[in-house]
């Protein structure tokens, strides 16, 4: 998965489809919660083996939610 952030902009993460190569978009959400993701090109499903990935998704967990908290504590209210 990539998700780079150059120069101020922020590229959307993903991977290339294993059949078309074409860019599928997602989200560390997106990953924890869904069962399977598709290529918006060629319509490969995608399943994600919550057991055998449950060390990965365990660490993609902690990252979230200490991104989460890194978020919810930078923000400048102005005063």
């Amino acid at each position: 998965m990539e998700n780079n952030n150059r120069g101020g902009q922020q590229r959307v993460s993903g991977m290339p489809c294993p059949s078309c190569q074409n860019f599928i978009p997602i989200t560390m959400h997106q990953l924890l919660e869904s069962n399977s993701i598709f290529c918006p090109a060629c319509g490969l499903r995608l399943e994600i083996n919550k057991q055998s990935s449950a060390k990965a998704l365990d660490a993609l967990r902690k990252v979230d939610a200490a991104q989460r908290n890194v978020e919810a504590t930078s923000r400048f209210d102005g005063r």
